[in-house]
């Protein structure tokens, strides 16, 4: 497994410029995308990008190899049809992308800070999450609330459920050695990461993940 991290560029204008590099990287149903200017579509194309540039440089690809579409479950989790070994998960948040990529399913979440709610956690998370959280000193409970929240969506979007009525539905207990997953039939493993300001949660069917995350740069991607 591999964890990737991509900054948005600064100014849209360097994506404007390197709009037939970029296409390079889009499957022609995605062309679209290279004329929207909404900041979450711009990170969504953008997560496609790193995805087909990942699985060319896995596969060796030339690079005149055309991009392959992308596939959906009924969940809407993302697949590549031709490469079904070839698991990945995107994530974003303001100018920033993760995308994991494994062998097995993967879930991958990507969050700044979260202002803990105890409306929102006693409405939508399980009640043994939200005595854990009333628990904790008021300090420590938005990072507590954030990690739990990113772990909670890595894992529905690793076993591919959608986080729709689902979060209720099993608790996650985290402490300084464990992270752990109840009432769920599915085996699954964690692993979180903080970068500067970011929590990443990661949720695999296997247990071996990377120690770092890769930063990548646009400019990495496209060429200089």
């Amino acid at each position: 497994m591999q964890l990737y991290l991509l900054k948005l560029p600064s100014s849209n204008d360097y994506l404007l410029a390197n709009n037939e590099r970029i296409k390079h990287y889009l499957h022609v149903d995605d062309y679209g995308l290279l004329a929207v200017k909404n900041n979450s579509q711009i990170l969504s194309m953008l997560g496609k990008v790193i995805v087909q540039y990942l699985l060319g440089k896995q596969y060796a690809m030339q690079n005149n190899i055309s991009p392959f579409p992308f596939t959906y479950t009924k969940n809407g989790k993302p697949y590549i049809e031709k490469y079904p070994n070839f698991c990945f998960n995107i994530s974003h948040t303001k100018e920033w992308i993760v995308v994991a990529v494994a062998d097995v399913p993967v879930g991958v979440d990507i969050e700044m800070l979260r202002l803990y709610k105890p409306e929102v956690v006693k409405r939508f998370f399980h009640k043994d999450e939200y005595a854990f959280l009333e628990g904790l000193p008021a300090h420590l409970r938005d990072v507590s609330f954030t990690r739990l929240w990113t772990l909670k969506e890595s894992y529905v979007k690793c076993i591919g459920t959608g986080i729709a009525n689902n979060f209720d539905k099993f608790a996650i207990s985290i402490n300084s050695t464990a992270i752990e997953i109840k009432e769920n039939d599915i085996p699954v493993f964690f692993k979180q990461h903080k970068y500067d300001e970011l929590f990443v949660s990661v949720c695999s069917f296997s247990n071996i993940f990377p120690d770092d995350i890769i930063l990548l740069t646009i400019e990495e991607i496209l060429g200089k």
